[in-house]
């Protein structure tokens, strides 16, 4: 595979141990016309995970369209510098050592009477809107893993300055039409404040603390892999060091199911149908590499498993994304509801061989 080096960026200075694309709920889906609106203030992110715990928020449409400026100047001869945006979290931890940390968004359905009538119950961020939540599976302590909610607004850094002028008089066409709905549709103006020159990165930022809401601590089990189901399920597949695998609702912060005699295995999702969400059936994939064997367990029924196969040792099980980066920006004239750049498809997982090959799963019904 060949290619050209766009950008690079140093984040944070410890291993890079996992990258996610995460899409947010879309409140309904026109699938003929493409037109969509999103539940929350949530938007599309790349995730970074560090083997410290850290984790590194990255704007998608943002990053998205400063690769579009990027590879545009780099046919033009051009070598400055893209400019995206991106937050940064650590996680209030005993031990900063994490074997999986994820970033699942900001509280799910933004009710301002019911956000008022808690906030009088509770001062728990469990109990009260989130502007950001996290899963995080620490490896040392009792806690096999918890959940990091936050009420405050990270502040946002930039990889550069000046986006908006940049954006102007760099970017022509569609993309030019997408930067300006997605970064002046509050004002309708350039001069949003979107960004400060004074508060442009200039080395590795410390990140924003994140307290811990709640934890599960079953000593001495630990949670190894988190793998996030489309956030319209609200669900997540934790694997653990003693075989199992729990189903766990983002939302309520509850156990659903839990698959035992799984040592060893990893978790991926994966939807059988088009069309609306209703009209689809919800897979959870199953790899076990020391058994070389796959199976696939419909959601609702993980008694026994839908399909089961043997593949061979040596795989690794990736999850691929609903959505193109970028998927989720506006595409049409600033201050309408148009349409997006992309439709979501069905979700899909992959295997991939050390070797490079690449195995796709379907399922036929």
């Amino acid at each position: 595979m060949y290619g050209h080096l766009l950008t690079t960026h140093r984040f944070h200075p410890q291993p890079l141990i996992r990258i996610r694309q995460r899409m947010p709920a879309q409140a309904n889906s026109m699938h003929t016309t493409g037109e969509m609106r999103y539940a929350t203030e949530d938007t599309e992110e790349v995730c970074l995970t560090y083997a410290d715990g850290t984790v590194v928020s990255v704007d998608g449409r943002s990053l998205y369209l400063a690769l579009r400026l990027c590879l545009s100047e780099a046919l033009d001869g051009g070598a400055e510098e893209p400019v995206f945006q991106y937050k940064k979290w650590l996680f209030e931890l005993n031990e900063p050592l994490v074997s999986d940390a994820v970033s699942y968004g900001p509280t799910a359905h933004r009710d301002p009477l019911a956000a008022l009538a808690k906030s009088a119950l509770t001062s728990s961020p469990l109990l009260s809107d989130a502007t950001a939540r996290f899963l995080v599976a620490p490896q040392h302590g009792d806690a096999a893993f918890g959940v990091f909610m936050t009420n405050e607004h990270a502040a946002t850094s930039v990889s550069a300055v000046d986006i908006a002028g940049r954006m102007a008089a760099r970017v022509t066409g569609a993309v030019l039409n997408m930067a300006r709905s997605y970064f002046w549709r509050s004002s309708g103006a350039p001069s949003s404040g979107l960004i400060d020159s004074g508060s442009v990165a200039t080395g590795i930022e410390a990140g924003t603390t994140v307290p811990c809401a709640f934890a599960v601590r079953d000593s001495p089990r630990k949670v190894l892999d988190i793998s996030l189901a489309p956030a319209v399920y609200g669900l997540a597949a934790l694997t653990d060091s003693l075989g199992r695998i729990l189903l766990f609702d983002l939302e309520s912060c509850e156990a659903v199911q839990m698959l035992k005699g799984q040592r060893g295995s990893q978790c991926a999702w994966l939807e059988s149908g088009e069309g609306p969400v209703d009209r689809r059936r919800m897979f959870v994939v199953v790899y076990t590499s020391r058994r070389g064997s796959l199976e696939v367990f419909e959601l609702g029924s993980l008694e026994r498993p839908f399909a089961s196969v043997c593949i061979g040792a040596g795989w690794r099980l990736v999850q691929c994304p609903e959505q193109p980066l970028g998927g989720s920006l506006p595409v049409g004239p600033v201050g309408r509801a148009g349409r997006r750049a992309a439709l979501p498809v069905p979700t899909r997982c992959i295997l991939m061989s050390s070797k490079g090959d690449m195995a796709y799963i379907d399922i036929s019904i």
